[in-house]
């Protein structure tokens, strides 16, 4: 007879797959060491922040015309890794929509570190003025951290909730899918399909809650193509001006039409 355990042709065991449960319970052990992986991502979006964060002429902040959409989010992050500000996702957006609707637009920022869902969803809600929509862009703290999909999920229904009565009108809200950091050089090589993994869960349960809620709209980040960067470029998979560019590319038209739609 054949011992199985020296029977290289024959049928290995199954590896059980970790339960949603376990995977939780180990990353809440190592959420220590992870908080100090956040603390030097946290740093290097700004120590790496480029340009510095553009500021609206008064005359455009007054203005009556001009469409005024809240960013829930890390402004610093939606700058990082470009040298010009046009080339930044939040320049882009801007000049589209304005383009699109013929009408001014300017952003309303909010707090400058970049946030978790949680700490976005304590954040108070007087922290935004009336604005005629409302885009949601959170998930990398999350990823990092190994936040379970249950607590993020229950954070983004809280956050939410506030974000659609940002001041005294009801608001459209945008919430974007969280764009594919696996694939940067900031990511290390051995973290990077654990950082898939956790990106695809956090997408996927903001994808379900907002369909459940039916009053919000989840704008998928588009899967790049797989030309896009390589390891000729220092290592890094992606280039940050990509980025940038399809981020800006898959939120606008929502925008626009959601604007469109409340005007």
């Amino acid at each position: 007879m054949t011992d199985p355990r020296t029977d290289r042709g024959g049928a290995r065991p199954a590896v059980p797959t970790p339960t949603p449960a376990l995977r939780d319970v180990v990353w809440a052990c190592l959420r220590p060491a992870l908080r100090l992986r956040l603390a030097l991502f946290r740093r290097a979006v700004r120590s790496g922040t480029f340009p510095p964060a553009a500021t609206a002429p008064p005359s455009l902040l007054d203005d009556v015309t001009a469409d005024r959409v809240a960013y829930v989010g890390n402004a610093a992050a939606a700058r990082f890794g470009v040298l010009e500000e046009e080339l930044t996702t939040l320049s882009r957006v801007a000049a589209a929509v304005g383009s699109a609707r013929g009408r001014p637009f300017v952003w309303v920022e909010g707090p400058a570190q970049v946030l978790t869902a949680r700490e976005a969803a304590d954040e108070p809600a007087s922290a935004v003025p009336d604005v005629d929509a409302v885009v949601v862009a959170l998930g990398f703290s999350d990823v990092l951290l190994m936040t379970s999909a249950a607590a993020w999920r229950r954070d983004l229904d809280r956050l939410l909730d506030a974000a659609r009565h940002p001041g005294s009108v009801l608001s459209p809200v945008l919430v974007a899918g969280i764009p594919p950091i696996d694939r940067l050089r900031l990511t290390s090589r051995g973290a990077r399909g654990r950082v898939h993994g956790q990106i695809a869960r956090l997408n996927a349960e903001s994808e379900r809650l907002v369909r459940e809620r039916g009053d919000c709209v989840f704008v998928p980040f588009p899967e790049p193509e797989p030309a896009v960067g390589s390891a000729r470029l220092n290592g890094q998979l992606w280039s940050w001006r990509r980025v940038h560019e399809l981020w800006a590319a898959s939120l606008w038209p929502e925008l626009v039409r959601v604007l469109d739609e409340s005007s």
